[in-house]
């Protein structure tokens, strides 16, 4: 039992470093391709099709720096869950920097779908309240949830914040048990 404890938490943490590898060579090669389009403008062969070259590769270099932050208090998460066995407070700090990581992942995503998508806001027929609603709506739906879902993000804010419930309920059961004792 022992083993298969360790083994599976070196399986982790060999994930993560898996994980800080790809982001930060993803990182390093969406900067390569930023400065070159800073130097000339015309020069945005990776960016995809109907994006907004500028747009396209900071929320790139966002979310990469972000995963690379998450990346890092998940290690160091899993080191402190190695040297004590159990969630302490200080994993608190963590689930809480994870959770607005995967809300700042969700905002990036909106807005480069908004910017790209702009068109399709339609934003010169919201003159009444009525058509300001049903156009939001529309677009909402139509962009965030149908074409570039950013649920994803929030539903794992969610599980997380969840967790975090969790964690601090043990925590204060854990701090009851140790005055009794």
């Amino acid at each position: 039992m022992y083993e298969i404890r360790i083994s599976k938490l070196v399986l982790i943490r060999l994930v993560l470093w898996v994980i800080v590898y790809f982001s930060s060579l993803a990182l390093l090669y969406h900067i390569r391709w930023f400065i070159s389009f800073l130097l000339n403008p015309d020069n945005h062969y990776v960016v995809p099709m109907n994006e907004i070259p500028s747009v396209w590769f900071i929320v790139q270099i966002c979310s990469n720096l972000i995963f690379l932050y998450v990346s890092w208090l998940l290690v160091r998460l899993f080191r402190k869950y190695q040297q004590a066995g159990y969630f302490d407070s200080d994993s608190l700090t963590v689930l809480n920097g994870v959770i607005w990581s995967c809300l700042g992942l969700a905002f990036l995503g909106a807005v480069k779908i908004i910017i790209n998508n702009f068109s399709e806001v339609h934003i010169g027929e919201w003159t009444s309240m009525v058509s300001i609603v049903n156009l939001f709506f529309r677009s909402f739906t139509r962009l965030l949830i149908f074409n570039s879902p950013q649920t994803i993000y929030l539903l794992l804010a969610a599980i997380l914040w969840a967790v975090k419930q969790f964690v601090t309920r043990a925590l204060e059961v854990k701090q009851e048990n140790e005055t009794f004792i």
